[in-house]
């Protein structure tokens, strides 16, 4: 038996994470394919456009045959987190043969001699990444510079500046750090750029994710859903026109509260550090929108991705753990299952029999987490709450009864 993995958001779903599927089972000549998958709320930094339910969903009739959640507090961090935490889960399997991930023209030996770079950093490496946050650049860009002085080609910053080249980085650091035998795979992506909001229908099957969601924003059209996303052009549809999506004028109010009540302890989060949590507090307002605030406390020290996930982090109170300071050591007690085929049994009987992390295929077998440490309670917690908030904001804007995280049991089809 062969598996491949792949670490995703599907924020929502869409054409070109299908062919990187195909893709991926073509290349590999994979029996199954798992996705370990970010929950209801992203990496960017925001709530996912619909609930992880419906995304595992899409992503199973897509070609998935196992989508298992990230931790909340991880899916939600830096590239490095988010990278760590995926490859760590794949490789606690004990069944993933190869990670697959897009990129527009890095091969695996351009992310495999950069990947080498950031974990030994070399003096000279060192010296210039000192430099450059002595002189003020923030850390992507000071990163960026050291890089060009020990590898002094253009392509290095092309990379450094591609959050899908990012994250292959920090998936290549992460497998060199576990000394995992999971081989890493390169799918070449096709269509619209990662972040780009421009599609044009006629000539591009493959939209981004950003596009997709800026489609759903303004009402979702089925016609123009169903040349982006086709298998899941009629779930996306019945979400928006149900009120059933989230995005941050749905938090803002919860923001404003949480600065309001926490102003003596905001520098606890997750991200944080105590130049940025005054001047939050001396320059928010409640009422402001989502981009105003993220303008408003710009900071030259911080990417505005980063600002994302710490006014996330306030919100669904994500506190600095201890066990949360160096990426390359996180805890990853456990595998929570949102979704698999029927016919999956095979696979999911092998990672039962040689995974090194337990499979919760029901949520309220997370409640017997017992025989783990304080981190995988936090962890699970974390999960529970970030479920249930996310539920009870789209029940309300749909008119309905919110279902506890609890009794919720993973999509089969």
């Amino acid at each position: 038996m062969k598996a491949a993995g792949i670490i995703a958001e599907y924020n929502p779903f869409h054409e070109g994470h299908r062919y990187h599927i195909e893709e991926t089972r073509r290349m590999t000549g994979a029996d199954y394919i798992i996705i370990v998958m970010s929950g209801d709320f992203v990496q960017r930094g925001e709530p996912a456009i619909v609930d992880k339910y419906l995304r595992a969903e899409m992503a199973l009739e897509g070609g998935a045959d196992l989508v298992i959640e990230m931790p909340a507090l991880y899916a939600t961090g830096s590239a490095e987190f988010f990278a760590t935490a995926g490859v760590g889960i794949m490789d606690s399997l004990g069944c993933v043969d190869y990670l697959s991930f897009g990129s527009e023209w890095a091969s695996v030996e351009d992310l495999s001699d950069l990947s080498d770079l950031l974990i030994t950093e070399p003096e000279e490496y060192k010296s210039a990444l000192k430099k450059g946050l002595e002189s003020g650049m923030n850390f992507p860009q000071a990163r960026e510079e050291a890089v060009f002085a020990c590898l002094p080609r253009d392509k290095w910053r092309e990379m450094l500046r591609s959050p899908n080249h990012i994250l292959a980085i920090e998936y290549m650091k992460a497998l060199k750090r576990r000394g995992s035998s999971i081989t890493p795979l390169v799918v070449r992506r096709k269509g619209s750029g990662y972040l780009s909001e421009e599609w044009n229908r006629e000539e591009e099957a493959y939209p981004s994710a950003t596009a997709l969601r800026a489609v759903l924003r303004r009402g979702g059209d089925r016609e123009i859903l169903k040349k982006g996303c086709p298998a899941c052009a009629d779930l996306l549809k019945e979400c928006m026109d149900t009120g059933e999506t989230a995005d941050w004028t749905d938090l803002m109010p919860y923001l404003d509260y949480m600065i309001l009540m926490n102003e003596r302890v905001l520098g606890k989060y997750f991200g944080m550090d105590y130049d940025l949590f005054h001047r939050i507090l001396r320059l928010h307002k409640p009422g402001m929108s989502f981009e105003e605030t993220v303008s408003l406390i710009h900071s030259k020290n911080y990417t505005d991705a980063a600002l994302r996930r710490i006014l996330l982090h306030i919100v669904l109170n994500m506190e600095e753990y201890p066990f949360m300071r160096e990426a390359s050591s996180i805890p990853l007690p456990y595998a929570r299952v949102l979704g698999f085929r029927r016919d999956a049994g095979k696979m999911i009987r092998q990672i039962r029999e040689k995974g090194s992390i337990p499979l919760l295929q029901r949520t309220v077998k997370g409640r017997g987490l017992d025989k783990y440490d304080r981190a995988a309670h936090i962890l699970y917690d974390h999960d529970l709450r970030c479920a249930d908030f996310y539920e009870q904001i789209t029940a309300k804007k749909a008119g309905r009864d919110a279902r506890s995280e609890l009794i919720r049991n993973p999509v089969i089809i």
